[in-house]
This record gives C-alpha cells, sequence and structure tokens, in this order.
C-alpha cells in the first residue's frame, strides 16, 4: 500500500509575534504531537511530518507544505492565530483544491463556523482529536479521497457544509482510558529549539500534561476541547505519567518539567500517586506545576516536595472575593493566603496568575472590576508579597476568547471592541486591552498594566533562576509595557504620573 502523507500544522499567526507574546520559544505543541503518536500507532504505513508554524512563522510553514506534498493537511490553532491558519489553508486549497483540510483545537472547537465560512477547510474537528483524526484517515483510505456527505456522517465530532449550510454529526465521546494514548511523538520536532519555561533550575526543560480536562467551570476559562463530553476530569495513571517522563530524560535529555495540566490537584488521589511514583523511582528531576488554592492538603505538599517539586503556579485571578465568586473560581482569599503558607512551609515557591478588570453576570446583569477593584487585586499581591508568601506575579488583562462563558457574555454586553471583533489578528497586537468596560479609560487600565507587569519582571530578575538569554525578552517586554501606557496617555489626554520600572 502506498504511504499516506499526513501533515500535522501548528497554525501560525499571519505576522510574526513580537516579545514572544505566542510563547513560541517556551514548548513544543503537544497537542499535534499526540495525533503523530496516536496515526503512527494506529496506521504503519503513514508517513507524518510535523510542523509548529507558531515557531517558524507563516512563510516557513507554507514552504513547508509545498515541499512535503501531503495527502492531508490537519492544522490545530488557537484564537490569536485563527487567521493566519485561514490565510495558510486557502492559500494552500487555491494550489491543491482535492487536498483534504482538517481543521481543529480549541479555536475550531469553540467557533466551527468561523473556520468553515472564513476558510476552504473540509472538516471541522471539535473536541478530543485522535480517534476522529483516525477515523477520518481511515475513511479516506477507503474511499481513496472521495469523502461525501454520507461517509462524513459516519464519523462523530465534525462540522462541515451541506447544501449551502454547516452541518454537524454527533458529539464525540471524550477518551476515557488516558493510558491509551501514546506519549506525544517528540522525536518528529527538534526539541533543541524551545528553550522551556523562564523560571527554571536545570535545563533542557519542557512540558507535559498528566490530566486533561478540569472538574469546574471558571468563567474565563476557554478550554472547550475538554468540555465537549462528561467527564470534565480524566487523569493518567502514576506509572504512566512517570513512564514519560522517564522516556523524555533518555530520549531527549529532559533534565526538569512542567506539568501543564489545569490543575495538578484536581484530582487529589492521583496526585499524591504520581509523587509517590516519582518517588519509588528515584528520579532525579526537578519539576513544577499548576495548582488551585482548594482543595490543598498538606499531605499532597509535603509529597509534592519530597519528589521534587520546588515551584508552582497558583491560580488567583483576583484580590476581591466578590470577584472570585461572580467568576465561579470557587476559591477565597483565606484560602489563597492559606495554600501560599503551606507552599512555602515545604520550601515550593508560587507564582500567583493574577487578572485585572474581570468581568461576570448575576441575574443577567453585568458585573466587572472597575479600576479600584483591580487596584485591591494589585494591593493583595503586594500583601503576599511583603509576607513573603508570593515569589513571583504574572499579571493579565481579562480577555473573553472563544469557548467561555466570558465570550457569550462580552457579546451580549457589547464590550468587544467593534474593531476586533472577529479579527483575531489584532487581538495579539491590540496591547492587552480587548474589552471596553463601561466607565474606564483605557489610561486607567494601562497605567495599572503596568505596574503589575513591573513587578512582575524585578521578580523574575532577581530570583537567580532565569537565563541570561531571556534577559533581553523580559527588556523588550518592559519597553512595550511603558510605551503602551504613554500611548494611552496621549490619546486620552490624560497626563497621570509614571510608575517606576
Amino acid at each position: 500500500m502506498r504511504s499516506v502523507r499526513v501533515q500535522l500544522v501548528f497554525g501560525p499567526p499571519a505576522k510574526p509575534p513580537r516579545f514572544g507574546e505566542l510563547g513560541e520559544q517556551i514548548s513544543p505543541p503537544l497537542g499535534i504531537l499526540y495525533l503523530a503518536a496516536y496515526l503512527r500507532r494506529e496506521f504503519s504505513f503513514v508517513d507524518i511530518d510535523v510542523v509548529d508554524g507558531v515557531r517558524c512563522g507563516y512563510n516557513h510553514t507554507l514552504r513547508r507544505v509545498r515541499d512535503f506534498q501531503p495527502d492531508i493537511l490537519g492544522l490545530s490553532f488557537y484564537t490569536t492565530t485563527a487567521l493566519g491558519s485561514y490565510k495558510l489553508i486557502n492559500e494552500v486549497k487555491a494550489e491543491r483544491p482535492q487536498l483534504l483540510v482538517i481543521a481543529g483545537g480549541p479555536h475550531v472547537t469553540a467557533i466551527p463556523e468561523d473556520l468553515l465560512l472564513r476558510s476552504a477547510a473540509d472538516l471541522a474537528v471539535m473536541g478530543e482529536g485522535e480517534e476522529t483524526l483516525a477515523e477520518l484517515l481511515a475513511a479516506f483510505i477507503e474511499v481513496k479521497g472521495r469523502f461525501s456527505p454520507a461517509i462524513i456522517r459516519q464519523v462523530n465530532g465534525i462540522a462541515y457544509r451541506e447544501d449551502g449550510r454547516i452541518a454537524r454529526t454527533m458529539p464525540r465521546s471524550v477518551i476515557r482510558d488516558l493510558d491509551s494514548i501514546p506519549f506525544p511523538a517528540r522525536d518528529l520536532i527538534d526539541m533543541r529549539e524551545y528553550s522551556g519555561w523562564y523560571v527554571h533550575k536545570r535545563l533542557p526543560e519542557t512540558k507535559m500534561i498528566s490530566t486533561r480536562g478540569c472538574p469546574f467551570y471558571c468563567t474565563f476559562c476557554a478550554s472547550p476541547v475538554w468540555k465537549t463530553s462528561k467527564p470534565w476530569i480524566r487523569v493518567r495513571s502514576p506509572r504512566n505519567v512517570v513512564d514519560e517522563i522517564e522516556q523524555m530524560m533518555d530520549a531527549q535529555g529532559i533534565r526538569e518539567y512542567m506539568d501543564d495540566c489545569d490543575e495538578f490537584n484536581a484530582s487529589l488521589d492521583n496526585a499524591i500517586g504520581i509523587c509517590e511514583e516519582l518517588k519509588r523511582r528515584k528520579l532525579d528531576i526537578p519539576w513544577k506545576a499548576q495548582l488551585r488554592a482548594h482543595p490543598l492538603p498538606e499531605e499532597l505538599v509535603r509529597r509534592m516536595a519530597e519528589s521534587g517539586c520546588w515551584y508552582v503556579h497558583l491560580g488567583i485571578e483576583s484580590g476581591n472575593n466578590e470577584t472570585l465568586k461572580g467568576i465561579q473560581k470557587k476559591i477565597t482569599l483565606d484560602q489563597v493566603v492559606a495554600a501560599c503558607k503551606l507552599l512555602h512551609k515545604y520550601d515550593i515557591k508560587v507564582m500567583g496568575l493574577f487578572m485585572i478588570y474581570n468581568v461576570w453576570e448575576e441575574d443577567g446583569q453585568l458585573r466587572f472590576e472597575d479600576t479600584a477593584m483591580s487596584q485591591r487585586t494589585l494591593d493583595f499581591a503586594d500583601s503576599l508579597l511583603s509576607r513573603k508568601l508570593l515569589d513571583h506575579v504574572n499579571w493579565s488583562i481579562t480577555t473573553p476568547y472563544p469557548g467561555s462563558k466570558l465570550y457569550n457574555i462580552a457579546r451580549r454586553h457589547g464590550l468587544i471592541k467593534q474593531e476586533l471583533t472577529d479579527n483575531w489578528d489584532a487581538w495579539i497586537s491590540s496591547d492587552w486591552f480587548v474589552m471596553r468596560w463601561p466607565g474606564i479609560s483605557e489610561a486607567e487600565q494601562a497605567r495599572l498594566k503596568t505596574r503589575g507587569m513591573a513587578r512582575k519582571a524585578w521578580l523574575l530578575l532577581k530570583s537567580g533562576n532565569v537565563s541570561p538569554k531571556d534577559l533581553g525578552f523580559f527588556a523588550k517586554k518592559a519597553i512595550k509595557v511603558v510605551a503602551t501606557e504613554t500611548q494611552s496617555r496621549l490619546q486620552t489626554g490624560r497626563r497621570e504620573p509614571q510608575e517606576e520600572l
């Protein structure tokens, strides 16, 4: 049988990102590497090429597609790279109309109509892609590429065009046994191109994920891929997780990793099991994770520290209990303080993740943080820093990505700037402010953002856990922050005191 050529692309932005805004220098795209591994196991005759378009850029990605000449082109992309991905699809399809183009990922899962109305893609995959793509490849082989609506309707989790409208097949159930999925095909990409997370003890460093999904549904969360069906949280067995870690150490020489699942402590028993398995195998590898503030029992934190965990991201989001309730975070400020104290008791460093100008609804009425409430978030972070309960902070302006409840709220209340509506590329270069909050000027937003970013940069630089090669990155980010604030003041005609960096 002739080898079938499948090319999997992490969709590129139309223009090169500035200052690492897309994280293109940090880690490879695990989503398409999982797809590649799954197809390679199921089809021995498939020839797979993987392209990280975010990393290598639009023009290079287009050249790779032209050179590889795939039978099937699969793309996965985020909202901020959707238009670049559409441009690539349209350009490739203009040259090869018979090429089967399939797209998926968070943006497509959230609004597949955007893909099918604005690009020449043939099929949209909603939800997890492994089983769906394998079924499509099997059908492609059987019908020799001659797809028909009757064939497509047999595959769950698909959106497609039929008789001038967009149709959907039945939703696909999630894969319950995550251990049945092979490890990401990291051998298909040059791991040396990725520097790892900025804060680290050892290099090379990379990401992996021990779970899929989250049992909670915060208003701002834009992870629709894992919520197309229940259960919302699935775990890999501790043995399977640590097998992958050992493989990364042996095959790629990885010396540190970050568990990038939504919340490491979403399943306490499984999290403790992973720590125990790491300790049992006596692996000499420091690691990091993302946590929620509650539940966080001392037993878990102790075992994390004993197994090599030294740093965590803690989703705090706001310094206002009213906000935490409104955005359905299901934690309190007291629980945040208790979590920080417990983590530092075991010498685990904490980066607090904060959002300002949060938005939610109460009984259908718009609610949001004004500048005073957002300032309280900054003050809360400062209080944690002064008490040595936080080591780092990360700041973001609340952004309504498709797939989140926030996106629907923002659309209902007309918060998204008119010039940014469906103009996904501009969300990268809009300098954080995708929404307009009633009664809040962009100068206010910029000033508050500057203060938060200044603290973030200073704490990272003085930590001693940042590579010298990343210093230039943070310098550029600082320049951008100051420039954006200055521009906002000039546009509004307001003169306000400059925050010292």
